[in-house]
């Protein structure tokens, strides 16, 4: 019998409330049942439906939109047959995501307005990246790069007002959170006001339905709130009713989702393709901790300065390719011979650098060392030969600068001298 009242939908509840009160829980069984449907389960119907057909496409749409940067780069740098081909499957669908989310949004139309200069946008780095990949003869060095970084604004432009799109998409999940969240109120209300007019067997009712509504209403709402204040791994559970329940699922489903879309896009904005290591932007942000710890605690910590010897060399002689993998063995060599915390990032062609959190000038120096012997002492095997790498490297520490600027130019200074003075050697800042 539990079993059998269990699996009844929320309209059974609220007729069998009708038929307890008689007239006047009928009254608010009506009220609080237009409530519910309307003002809660319609807008999360609606926030479930945003997130399949609106956020989602969106976060894929970016996702797509920064899978076509490798392709164009790599046949502008090395002229890689294989790259058209590739650029032009991503760009299939990002046109055909465009015209999903044209559909999607056509009753929204200061949003679609956005989504439609963001096409724009697209439609220019489209034509850029064509120039390139186009080409049957090569062209200037020069007229090629001024391409490329017309085709790298573009796409930036292209992300951002797809971001401005997502933020709208995202302000109107909110506003319906906000709706359902007074709907429900109002219902709790109307409830509360039945159980004073219908004596005992409208308060049995109200009691009966307003446990199993109340609990499932506030697990979503909350569950909502929790995932407006960021927290992705929260998963809402409802059993009662199964309108809820299915929504519920949906939304589960769709906040899953949104946090793989996420990390994708993080991963891709912090980390060189290349190489696997940190990008440029992973560095400022881990310069920021450790100005942050510096500033709490007072941890000291260097900063090491790595640039390839004779990179360019190595690139004219063996070709781009042999270049990307001598790239690739000495990030993994960085990798494996710095301490568990530390870090290194590539913030340039062949232009590294490593964060040692709380080592001394001295520690730095001897991490430095070990790295330039390691690199120096393991060949790089291309084909059937070995090309012999070396490293110089220049060190500077926080006690020496505060700010990230001045500690990266005194690292560079160092460098400099490094190169300067013969190369595959290390030198701190101040020495010479």
């Amino acid at each position: 019998m539990i079993g059998i009242l269990r699996s009844r939908s929320l309209r059974f509840w609220v007729a069998m409330g009708m038929v307890i009160a008689i007239v006047p829980l009928f009254v608010s069984a009506v009220g609080g049942f237009f409530l519910l449907n309307r003002g809660v389960i319609a807008p999360f119907d609606d926030v479930a439906m945003r997130q399949r057909e609106q956020r989602v496409p969106i976060q894929h749409l970016r996702l797509l939109v920064w899978e076509t940067l490798p392709p164009v780069d790599e046949f502008a740098e090395k002229q890689n047959h294989v790259a058209p081909p590739a650029y032009r499957a991503v760009r299939e669908k990002i046109e055909a995501e465009f015209a999903r989310l044209e559909e999607a949004l056509r009753a929204e139309p200061a949003t679609l307005a956005l989504l439609e200069r963001a096409q724009a946008d697209w439609t220019q780095a489209d034509r850029h990246a064509t120039d390139i990949i186009s080409v049957v003869t090569p062209v200037s060095q020069d007229q090629t790069a001024v391409t490329l970084q017309r085709f790298h604004g573009q796409v930036e432009a292209v992300n951002d007002k797809l971001t401005g799109v997502y933020d709208r998409i995202s302000q109107k999940i909110s506003d319906d959170h906000d709706a359902a969240l007074r709907s429900y109120e109002r219902s709790i209300w109307v409830a509360g006001i039945a159980g004073a007019v219908s004596l005992l067997a409208m308060a049995v009712g109200v009691l009966i339905v307003g446990r199993i509504l109340s609990a499932s209403v506030d697990r979503l709402v909350n569950g909502a709130v929790r995932f407006a204040e960021g927290d992705r791994q929260h998963r809402i559970e409802i059993s009662l009713p199964p309108e809820l329940h299915r929504v519920a699922e949906e939304f589960n489903d769709m906040i899953g989702r949104i946090h793989e879309s996420e990390e994708a896009l993080s991963r891709l904005a912090h980390n060189d393709m290349l190489t696997g290591l940190g990008n440029r932007r992973a560095f400022d942000d881990a310069f920021r901790e450790v100005q942050d710890r510096k500033r709490r605690y007072g941890e000291q910590a260097a900063l090491l300065a790595i640039d390839i010897d004779h990179f360019k060399r190595i690139n004219d002689r063996h070709g781009h390719a042999a270049g990307d993998e001598v790239l690739r063995s000495i990030s993994s060599l960085m990798s494996r011979n710095v301490r568990p915390m530390d870090k290194v990032f590539r913030i340039g062609g062949e232009e590294f650098v490593a964060i040692l959190p709380g080592a001394s000038s001295g520690q730095a120096r001897e991490i430095a060392n070990r790295l330039r012997e390691a690199i120096a002492a393991t060949p790089v095997p291309i084909d059937e030969n070995a090309i012999a790498v070396s490293v110089s490297i220049g060190v500077a520490t926080t006690t020496q600068a505060r700010e990230q600027g001045e500690l990266m130019e005194l690292a560079d200074r160092a460098l400099y001298e490094a190169k300067s003075t013969g190369r595959n050697c290390v030198v701190l800042s101040g020495e010479g």
